[in-house]
């Protein structure tokens, strides 16, 4: 099958929806993927164009016990590095304003090829970030997500049970 670069991570994303409706029928969290509005251009009734409106958000939000949730799903075909332009500027703010704001922030990041998913907190990933805008790395090594990031796993008959990689879940 072929998978053209603008839906690579598109079974990875159902996998997390798929995750997120089995977390609200145990109760255990109310997650919501958020959609991307679109602008549609049209000549009479016949779409021409459309685009993503507006950027800002993040892939998912919701809440967990009372504490608000919100995280990005990211994938990698590569092997040994997570690029980081795979992020984006409204992502890192998104994320910053939640997490000062008491949420719960973090970034899933599936390597394709080694079919694992990793649960990464928000302030790694930002140590990341400013590193490279400060000349350092454009990438994460595969082998500090292994040594240094929670592996997620299936368990409670859920498919990717991410939650339980964050503390007291």
């Amino acid at each position: 099958m072929l998978v053209s670069y603008a839906n690579r991570g598109m079974s990875f994303e159902h996998l997390v929806e798929y995750t997120n409706r089995c977390y609200l029928m145990k109760g255990i969290a109310h997650i919501e993927k958020v959609p991307t509005p679109w602008k549609v251009i049209r000549q009479g009734k016949r779409i021409i164009s459309a685009f993503p409106e507006k950027k800002g958000m993040v892939d998912f939000i919701g809440v967990s016990h009372g504490r608000m949730i919100a995280f990005d799903a990211k994938s990698t075909r590569e092997r040994t590095r997570f690029p980081l332009d795979n992020i984006h500027d409204h992502q890192m703010r998104f994320l910053r304003s939640w997490l000062d704001q008491g949420a719960i922030t973090f970034f899933l990041v599936e390597f394709a090829k080694h079919q694992e998913v990793f649960m990464v907190p928000f302030r790694e990933i930002e140590k990341w970030w400013k590193a490279a805008e400060n000349g350092g790395r454009k990438s994460i090594p595969y082998s500090w997500f292994v040594e240094n990031c929670d592996l997620v796993k299936s368990s409670r008959g859920i498919p990717l049970d991410y939650l339980r990689c964050i503390k007291g879940e």
